[in-house]
């Protein structure tokens, strides 16, 4: 997958040194056979992978307030720049565009899901929420048909609550399984 370092580095201060500290509060679980820099490396995921979803989640916000977080390179591969986003209209390069966002940001969800199996049995349950709540972020995304310009990408209360049993059983799997 293609990373580009300005926005990787962004994304990496922005939340994922919080997720790399976060890990010796959750602690490892004294189970697991996994050396502990996967466990950080998937912590750093998760992070990235959040911070970019909220990216995506608030470029109409960020746009209405004159700024704009998306790596300028990547528009620039499809024909589009900040004034497209300002314009806040959807187009089929847009859509392309938040395409390739929105894997990236599965990429690094993917990457988390093992060390979120890994943590203090305690820690799991919400590390599991959190992964499954930013990628229901994502598929809100698309269900507005990449129109994150004029919708916010919402997740009601109640699918929030319906989607607790669900992170509770990948909490208590040590193994995990994938989730796409």
């Amino acid at each position: 997958m293609k990373i580009i370092k300005n926005f990787y580095l962004y994304c990496y201060y922005v939340a994922g040194t919080v997720a790399l500290m976060t890990v010796p509060v959750m602690g490892i679980s004294p189970e697991s056979s996994s050396h502990a820099s996967s466990i950080y490396n998937s912590a750093l995921s998760l992070g990235i992978g959040n911070q970019l979803t909220n990216i995506l989640r608030d470029v109409g916000e960020d746009a209405l307030r004159g700024r704009v977080y998306l790596p300028q390179d990547e528009l620039a591969q499809y024909g589009l720049c900040d004034d497209d986003v300002y314009s806040r209209r959807v187009t089929d390069n847009w859509r392309e565009f938040m395409k390739g966002q929105i894997n990236r940001a599965r990429f690094y969800f993917n990457q988390a899901e093992e060390g979120a199996s890994k943590l203090d049995k305690d820690s799991r349950w919400p590390v599991w929420s959190s992964l499954l709540l930013y990628r229901t972020i994502l598929d809100a995304i698309e269900e507005n048909d990449y129109d994150n310009l004029t919708k916010r990408a919402y997740v009601g209360r109640t699918k929030k609550l319906l989607m607790l049993p669900l992170s509770y059983t990948r909490s208590v799997s040590m193994s995990g399984f994938a989730f796409h």
